[in-house]
């Protein structure tokens, strides 16, 4: 009974499937990268128990502008059909009655599935790429980065949030089928990609944010303030190394509107401009004028004893005066009547005055 039952399926399995095809991707979301075409029907269709991954030869794939169509049989790539318009698919193990295939066809591909107990040696399928731009994806990434300031002559880790936009096209997409594809469900999302995009986004604006630092153009000081396009080309050359020659994936434009540094990161750049800025005499004694002012204002300020506190706020940062001869002269001394050696003003015994 088993040998009638795929006798019978192998015959009449292939007699379904010699109807010709027509494979259509009428439209593709916002946000989809790739996507399997789908066979055309109608109500008057005949084409109704042919089997869906079987694909005759001398089929229609209808290719979109801004679209790509790759055919695929038994995971390998038999076609790439890049020409908007009309295409005619090939495949010699599935002829067509109705495309050069004849009776010969029918029982040879009919023995064929004979022997695979009445089921299509075949798995044929039609992926569509969209080749438009992924435009204004937002960039919201923060990494790590080490940076190295030539003027203190040293290195230092800090995190950097990078924020802007990016665009994406595939301009490769047999390459870009083969790499990321797959054996993808059916369908292949922005989403699957974007990740990892970001992030060597990030990635790449850190090196050239550390080119630029290495080199003296600019100091980590200045990262807040120095987004903008002057990381642009550097950002392209790295992804396009990257993403064109193995994915496919050409970045076509970039824009870093903020770079953010962590506030860990931005205290030590603090202080170290501060200390190169206290290198300078003149920067130093200002720093020291403006140190004592403060403490005067906040000795002032102190309601419980504001005249002992401005008096010692003024000692403590006034100079130390220099020590005159006067100052240091021992007192002279006299005999009082009493016979008494004094060396004040008065004797200590009668209380006289000194003569």
């Amino acid at each position: 009974m088993g040998i009638i039952k795929a006798a019978a399926g192998s015959v009449g399995g292939t007699l379904a499937d010699q109807w010709l095809e027509i494979y259509v991707c009428e439209s593709m979301p916002n946000d989809v990268l790739a996507m399997r075409g789908v066979r055309k029907k109608s109500e008057r269709s005949s084409n109704t128990k042919g089997d869906s991954e079987c694909i005759s030869d001398g089929s229609l794939i209808i290719v979109n502008e801004g679209q790509c169509a790759i055919s695929v049989d038994r995971g390998d790539v038999t076609g790439v059909y890049d020409k908007p318009g009309e295409n005619v698919y090939h495949s010699e193990r599935s002829k067509s009655i109705f495309h050069k295939g004849g009776i010969k066809g029918i029982v040879k591909q009919s023995w064929e599935r004979f022997g695979y107990g009445g089921v299509a040696p075949v798995y044929q399928i039609i992926m569509f790429i969209d080749l438009k731009e992924h435009r204004d994806l937002l960039l919201n990434v923060t990494v790590p980065m080490r940076l190295k300031d030539r003027a203190h002559k040293t290195e230092m880790d800090m995190y950097v949030t990078v924020k802007g936009t990016f665009t994406f096209r595939i301009i490769d997409p047999l390459r870009f089928y083969q790499c990321v594809c797959g054996n993808a469900a059916g369908t292949v999302y922005v989403k699957d990609v974007r990740g990892q995009l970001e992030a060597e986004i990030a990635q790449s604006v850190g090196i050239g944010l550390a080119r630029r630092c290495s080199s003296g153009a600019m100091s980590p000081a200045d990262i807040s303030v120095r987004a903008g396009e002057e990381f642009t080309d550097t950002v392209r050359e790295v992804m396009t190394e990257r993403w064109e020659k193995s994915r496919g994936i050409e970045i076509t434009a970039v824009s870093i509107s903020e770079l953010n540094v962590d506030p860990k990161g931005m205290r030590m750049l603090q202080e170290l401009e501060r200390d190169k800025a206290l290198t300078d005499p003149t920067m130093a004694a200002a720093h020291l004028v403006g140190a004592q002012a403060s403490a005067m204002q906040s000795a002032a300020q102190n309601t419980s004893g504001a005249g002992v506190g401005v008096i010692a706020a003024v000692n403590a940062v006034q100079p130390p005066q220099p020590v005159t001869d006067t100052q240091t002269q021992a007192p002279t001394q006299w005999t009082c009547a009493c016979g008494r050696v004094n060396d004040s003003k008065f004797c200590r015994d009668c209380g006289a005055k000194k003569p």
